[in-house]
């Protein structure tokens, strides 16, 4: 595991990301709590024409509006990884998660899970990794919970601006809120890597 600060005004990437929700264009992953994302993900949307067309569609979108912070994240996972990280333009850009506050996800958390995307969508996996950009933070705090196999779970921390770089392959859930406080969102970049031929490609 990883952290790797940025040098980025996320602020504005979190403003940018609200302003497309209220062009409509976050979609909905949940009836019973609040949970959108911008973008595509393998997987929510698998390996399909759902996923395929959508990309198409939301890449040209998410690109214009947050293209220097995409350069930005790939600059930084280049210099961490020790060479070129590129876009694959048939697959989702790595896309958000966002959680507008609300009571209920004081008890709410994501499922246990191991990353396997680059399965999902055949692209290999070979020097796969996973990563998370902490673009707004609600009140309390935001993070999320490891299983490495001891007696308890552990808690990891988001820091607004940082990127948390890890495998994929420790048993991981998305923390529940620690406060809730109205009026507060919860709003991370969501990306993964693995090796598609001879590139290092980031995607969602």
């Amino acid at each position: 595991m990883k952290r790797v600060p940025l040098d980025f005004d996320c602020k504005q990437v979190a403003d940018n990301v609200k302003d497309l929700g209220r062009m409509g264009k976050w979609e909905s992953r949940s009836n019973e709590f609040p949970f959108f994302t911008l973008g595509r993900s393998a997987y929510l949307d698998g390996n399909s024409g759902t996923y395929y067309k959508g990309a198409d569609g939301m890449n040209l979108t998410l690109f214009r509006t947050f293209n220097s912070f995409y350069k930005e994240v790939a600059g930084k996972l280049s210099d961490h990884l020790g060479e070129w990280v590129v876009f694959n333009p048939k697959l989702a850009l790595p896309g958000f998660h966002i959680f507008p506050a609300d009571p209920k996800l004081l008890s709410v958390t994501g499922n246990w899970h191991l990353d396997s995307p680059h399965e999902t969508l055949g692209v290999g996996d070979k020097d796969a990794h996973a990563f998370t950009i902490a673009v707004e933070m609600p009140t309390g705090g935001g993070g999320m919970d490891f299983r490495f196999g001891g007696d308890e779970d552990q808690y990891v921390e988001y820091n607004v601006g940082e990127m948390f770089i890890h495998s994929g392959m420790v048993p991981h859930r998305i923390a529940s809120y620690r406060q809730y406080v109205e009026g507060d969102c919860r709003i991370t970049l969501q990306g993964h890597i693995v090796r598609d031929g001879k590139d290092l490609i980031m995607f969602w």
